[in-house]
């Protein structure tokens, strides 16, 4: 049985070098190798999508996951993380994925953050 798991983020949005906080909780319990986080910038379009940049915490768990088990992370953005960006051709953004590494598909938790423009 897979796990399942929510993400909860400390704050709102974030500028280059600030650090996104947060937690991974888990909602129900399943096999698993290990748990990391991910801070990813995203390149999407109507039919691509590409992670040129990913930020990962390690391993926070090695092993199965247990109900009511939380982990603490903390990922720093690049000091020149571009911002955000949407048009009508396509979108750049930052996500964290909480992932668990599985036999066969592994479970994510994905967020996305607001990034702005440093002023």
């Amino acid at each position: 049985m897979s796990p399942a798991f929510q993400l909860q983020l400390e704050g709102g949005g974030y500028t280059a070098g600030e650090t996104v906080k947060g937690t991974i909780l888990v909602t129900e319990g399943g096999g698993s190798r290990s748990l990391e986080a991910r801070l990813e910038f995203v390149e999407e379009t109507d039919d691509y999508l590409e992670v040129p940049i990913s930020i990962s915490s390690g391993p926070l768990h090695m092993g199965d996951l247990a109900q009511g088990m939380s982990f603490e992370f903390a990922l720093t953005l690049p000091p020149g993380a571009l911002p955000s960006y949407a048009s009508e051709h396509g979108e750049l953004y930052w996500r964290i994925d909480a992932t668990s590494d599985e036999l066969g598909n592994d479970t994510h938790e994905i967020r996305r953050i607001g990034v702005e423009p440093r002023s």
